[in-house]
């Protein structure tokens, strides 16, 4: 059972990065935009891309780690590396609401967010995301159970 709960736990992982990523560049690309008609196919896609990728990948991710830690709990709730990875994991939900007011804002008349602002975003989501990676591989073979 657990390879299955690992890989709905991974697969929610690329799905909420995926999300998250798509989000900050097409938030950029609508901080720029002038065209209504353009600006309004960029919020659906904005939409889309929060409700179907990257919020059900957070629940996955979520439910399928919870899942995990309860197929062991005696190991995974002493081990030094999952409690360090745990702290980016939240680090990753907050930035997952920072990312969604940032694009309800967009979406306002009268409201733009900077494109520096978007990349900001994008490039914290991938050094939290290369965090949770190196805390999780290297760091269960690494850091003390």
């Amino acid at each position: 059972m657990v390879p299955w709960i690992t890989a709905v736990h991974v697969f929610g992982d690329m799905l909420w990065v995926a999300g998250l990523l798509m989000t900050t560049l097409l938030v950029s690309r609508h901080a720029q935009e002038n065209s209504p008609e353009a600006r309004a196919a960029l919020t659906r896609l904005e939409k889309k891309s929060m409700r179907f990728m990257a919020d059900p990948g957070a629940a996955l991710a979520i439910l399928g780690g919870i899942s995990l830690v309860l197929t062991n709990p005696s190991y995974y709730m002493q081990a030094a590396w999952l409690h360090v990875k745990l702290l980016f994991v939240v680090a990753l939900i907050i930035l997952h609401g920072f990312i969604g007011i940032d694009m309800r804002g967009v979406q306002r008349a009268g409201e733009a967010s900077s494109t520096t602002k978007s990349w900001a975003l994008f490039v914290t989501v991938l050094v939290v995301v290369g965090a949770i990676l190196i805390c999780t591989f290297p760091g269960e073979a690494f850091l003390p159970h």
